[in-house]
């Protein structure tokens, strides 16, 4: 079914289908959130190796259910983006739903099931004791899995909405789950000798550009840069990225059946999305490389065998899928399509999800981190661009906030950095800012100045504390703030002085100022310990 052949929509853009269309992101957002700890903490944090665990194809079977799952919620997306009507009744089931908080807990314990081997055996030993670590890792699995279906809407209701959806559903969804299959059949496309010849040429002379001395052998495909010496097998070659945009290129033609020019899309753009997807793919190899010679050898070798090659190259498929879905040139019914999507809720300019999405995102952002580099804090530009580009997200949401600055919403912030630069403890270890360090000062200094008091005021005041105050009950209000207010000091190194802290901003949100003030405070209290921080050193303050 195309587009222009989908029946009007009546009365499914309500309060209620919002409702449920809010719910939905935020769970689909939560189910990525989770498989990417999952993979992270199996792939960087405890380095498992199929080959050396004695289980190798039950090991691998499991692996690659993470690359399974991942291009099950991509398509899923996919779907409901471009099937209105499969949108708008899923949206309306979902809200029409009750509330199920159990279905959450039933989630979050099937997360921490999955992760219990890294405590119970230790990163290190995860590969000895493979057999248990992936029976814990696929109930767990399954448990969280169970309970984020359950949080949205009962299995029957699901079974009713899929039956509606037709075949079209089910066999995008088949596709997703023979993604990687599809992507080891198109290995073999590694070993023919022009593609692999002019591939080492073109990643050579990029390292050489670099300024590294380079050595390779295509024919044997070896590349050495000062003393590391990588092969690029079929695995890890990326010709992943041809069977990705080839798998979601030909959903999108079905889906979109007449409302796309098919010619012009295959013979163009498909030939075009390929040459990026090759091209992008020499970058990886170059920089991973780099990495290899001039960083970490272990962080190079987990970046050829991790799925953050997968991921990109769906990225990248999906960015060509949007160019697509925006041409003119390409589309038969450009005027259908326009109509489509001014029927999606502006889900930019949606408070709740600004709320709650780039919080999810910083966190997601310090695991990041944490699994690549030995020393956290070296990452932090990381993190700064991760939290910035959510907020740029929600900039239709966020530039809603009217605010006017008060005198005591400047003096608390003041008075709360006075407090915790006292009583902080000195640590000059990080050392000074050489013009090496310069890039890492300044992405420091915008998170902490800008970024993280925008993304927590969002998250612990104008969600957590908005929902659990209420409206007039002094009591629960009270009770909201001391919670919420302990959770934000459990954020902090310094759990007391984070928890006062929390509580003013709370106070300030409560007393009228609402959540700019909140924000406004968060700001000046951080700028003035970044400005201490900044001036004797003593990173540790922030």
């Amino acid at each position: 079914m195309s587009i222009s052949d989908q029946p009007p929509i009546t009365g499914e853009t309500g309060p209620i289908a919002q409702r449920g269309g809010r719910r939905l992101v935020l769970i689909l957002g939560l189910a990525v959130a989770e498989l990417f700890v999952i993979m992270v903490a199996y792939q960087l944090l405890a380095n498992v190796h199929c080959k050396f665990t004695g289980a190798d194809l039950a090991c691998t079977t499991v692996r690659s259910i993470a690359g399974r799952l991942l291009a099950v919620l991509t398509v899923l997306g996919l779907y409901l983006i471009l099937m209105r009507s499969a949108y708008h009744a899923l949206t309306s089931a979902i809200g029409q739903a009750p509330r199920r908080p159990s279905a959450l807990v039933l989630n979050l314990a099937g997360l921490m099931i999955a992760l219990v081997p890294l405590a119970l055996f230790g990163p290190t030993r995860i590969n000895a004791w493979i057999s248990p670590t992936l029976i814990l890792i696929c109930l767990g699995g399954a448990i969280a899995g169970l309970g984020g279906v359950l949080s949205l809407m009962p299995l029957r209701a699901w079974l009713i909405w899929l039956r509606g959806c037709g075949i079209s559903l089910t066999l995008a969804l088949m596709v997703a789950l023979v993604m990687p299959d599809i992507t080891r059949m198109m290995e073999p496309i590694w070993n023919i000798e022009a593609l692999t010849s002019v591939t080492f040429v073109l990643v050579t002379w990029v390292l050489e550009v670099s300024g590294a001395t380079v050595w390779s052998d295509a024919a044997l495909h070896l590349i050495r840069v000062d003393g590391f010496l990588v092969e690029i097998g079929e695995p890890c070659s990326g010709v992943e990225g041809f069977a990705l945009v080839t798998t979601f290129m030909g959903l999108y033609a079905l889906l979109m059946g007449r409302d796309i020019r098919q010619t012009r899309y295959w013979l163009v753009l498909f030939p075009a999305a390929l040459l990026l997807s090759w091209a992008f793919n020499i970058v990886r190899i170059a920089i991973l490389i780099l990495i290899g010679a001039w960083i970490a050898p272990e962080h190079a070798v987990n970046g050829f065998h991790s799925y953050a090659g997968w991921l990109m190259f769906t990225l990248l498929a999906l960015l060509v899928l949007a160019i697509a879905h925006r041409s003119r040139w390409l589309q038969t019914n450009p005027e259908a399509l326009a109509a489509a999507a001014a029927e999606l809720p502006p889900m930019r300019a949606d408070m709740l999800l600004a709320s709650i999405v780039p919080f999810i995102v910083m966190m997601l952002s310090g695991v990041l981190v944490s699994a690549i580099w030995a020393d956290p804090a070296q990452g932090y530009p990381l993190r700064a661009a991760m939290m910035a580009a959510a907020l740029l997200v929600f900039w239709p949401a966020l530039r809603q906030l009217a605010y006017r600055p008060r005198p005591i919403d400047i003096a608390a912030g003041a008075a709360i950095a006075a407090v915790w630069i006292v009583m902080s403890t000195p640590d000059i270890s990080r050392g000074g800012t050489d013009e090496r360090d310069m890039l890492w000062v300044g992405t420091r200094l915008l998170g902490t100045v800008v970024l993280i008091p925008i993304i927590e005021e969002l998250f612990f005041r104008g969600y957590l504390l908005r929902r659990m105050a209420g409206q007039g009950q002094i009591l629960r209000a009270v009770v909201a703030l001391l919670i919420t207010s302990a959770l934000f000091g459990l954020m902090h190194d310094r759990f007391a002085l984070g928890m006062a802290a929390g509580a003013i901003f709370g106070a300030l949100y409560l007393r009228g100022g609402g959540l700019a003030a909140a924000i406004l405070a968060h700001m000046v209290a951080n700028a003035l310990i970044a400005y201490v921080a900044f001036a004797t050193a003593n990173w540790a303050l922030i």
